[in-house]
């Protein structure tokens, strides 16, 4: 199986985060593991054979083309190939402004978007027809980018998720908020309005997938190096986390990669 992360142009990353393609030629079976990373995305995917989303202990077959909101639970994707899976991750408030999907309906959720409110963009089906993850890339981009024409960015909640990102996580959300001139209370009303979670949810969610950036490099750190580096506490409290979200502890996530 292939991954890769296309470049975005300019316009595109006034809606989009990033975009990772995932791809295979072969006749076997792959499980996509996906963790929280703060941002909720869309999905066009084309195999042969059903795809199954797990989320603890249920399962959904989904359909070709779907919406997902925050994922606090780990998910995974379960695929057999030939197939291509691009998924966009989206910046906060596009889905709702762009989708009309309430975001704070889509968390550790799954929205299908029926076929003609997508199949006007030719590529689509000109990528399940010729098998091309880079059509089916540009599909979706295309899709996001008119339904996004009217999008507007809450700018100063876009300054704060910005400067959370720039922290990797370590951030005081008082601290913030004051900064920014807004009490704690509306910025924390105003991020679940805008991004789905609390400030401080999505501030441990980003320090979180930091951590698990270090842990998946070649860099072999400690774990007590990667507790420091990620900005926890001490080990006990990266343990955690890290277990909160993967359900897994970090020694046992690291084994099997």
């Amino acid at each position: 199986m292939k991954v890769w992360n296309p470049n975005l142009s300019p316009k595109e990353k006034s809606l989009v985060q990033s975009v990772f393609v995932f791809e295979s030629n072969h006749g076997e079976k792959h499980k996509l593991p996906f963790y929280a990373d703060g941002f909720p995305g869309i999905v066009f995917f084309h195999s042969e054979k059903p795809v199954t989303v797990f989320v603890g202990s249920e399962s959904k077959v989904m359909d070709p083309v779907f919406v997902y909101g925050q994922t606090i639970d780990p998910i995974q994707i379960e695929i057999e190939g030939p197939f291509f899976f691009v998924m966009v991750q989206l910046l906060p408030a596009v889905v709702e402004t762009a989708l009309g999907i309430p975001v704070l309906e889509l968390t550790n959720s799954c929205w299908t978007i029926p076929k003609f409110e997508w199949n006007f963009e030719p590529n689509f089906s000109l990528a399940i027809k010729e098998f091309s993850s880079s059509l089916a890339t540009q599909a979706l981009l295309n899709f996001i980018l008119e339904k996004g024409k009217m999008f507007r960015p809450d700018p100063v909640l876009y300054v704060c998720i910005e400067e959370i990102l720039e922290k990797k996580g370590n951030c005081e959300i008082g601290k913030l908020s004051k900064k920014h001139g807004l009490s704690e209370r509306t910025l924390q009303r105003r991020f679940q309005n805008y991004v789905g979670l609390t400030p401080k949810k999505f501030s441990t969610i980003i320090r979180f997938q930091s951590s698990l950036n270090e842990i998946n490099t070649e860099n072999k750190f400690s774990l007590t190096d990667i507790a420091y580096v990620s900005g926890y506490s001490d080990q006990s409290h990266f343990i955690r986390q890290f277990k909160s979200f993967t359900k897994q502890k970090p020694f046992q996530f690291r084994e099997k990669i």
